[in-house]
C-alpha cells in the first residue's frame, strides 16, 4: 500500500474515532443532565419511571454499538499496521475500495459482514427468546 493511501486510511479513522468519542461525551453529557434534574424517583409517576428506564437502556445499547466501533477501528489500525487492510478477515478477500472508502474501519468483505450480523441477530434472538 502506498504511504499517501496509508496516510489517508489514518486520517480517515483518526476522523471517525474523533466522531466516536464526541458522540460519547454528548451522550454522557445529555445523560448526567437528565440525572441531576431530579432529587427523588419516590416524586415520580409509574409512567416516568417506564421512560427513564427506555432511555437508560437506549443509551447502555447505544454505548456498547459506539464500543464496538471503537474496536473495530482499533482492528483496523492493527491490520493497516501489520499490512493486512483492506483483506477481510473471515475469507481474505479484498474489500472493495468504495466500501472502505464508506467505512475505513471495516474488517469484512460485505458478503461476510452480511453473515457475520445474521448470526449475531440469531444468537441474540435466541437468547431473548423471540
Amino acid at each position: 500500500m502506498a504511504e499517501l493511501d496509508r496516510q489517508s486510511i489514518e486520517t480517515a479513522l483518526d476522523e471517525r474515532l474523533g466522531e466516536l468519542r464526541r458522540t460519547r461525551a454528548a451522550l454522557r453529557r445529555e445523560s448526567d443532565g437528565g440525572l441531576s434534574g431530579e432529587l427523588s424517583h419516590l416524586s415520580n409517576h409509574p409512567g416516568d419511571e417506564g421512560t427513564e428506564t427506555h432511555e437508560r437502556e437506549l443509551e447502555v445499547t447505544t454505548e456498547l454499538f459506539l464500543a464496538e466501533e471503537e474496536r473495530r477501528i482499533d482492528e483496523a489500525r492493527q491490520a493497516l499496521a501489520e499490512g493486512r487492510y483492506g483483506r477481510c478477515v473471515n475469507c481474505g478477500t479484498e474489500i472493495p475500495p468504495a466500501r472502505l472508502a464508506a467505512v475505513p474501519e471495516a474488517v469484512r468483505c460485505l458478503d461476510c459482514q452480511r453473515h457475520f450480523e445474521g448470526l449475531h441477530n440469531q444468537h441474540h434472538s435466541v437468547d431473548s427468546g423471540i
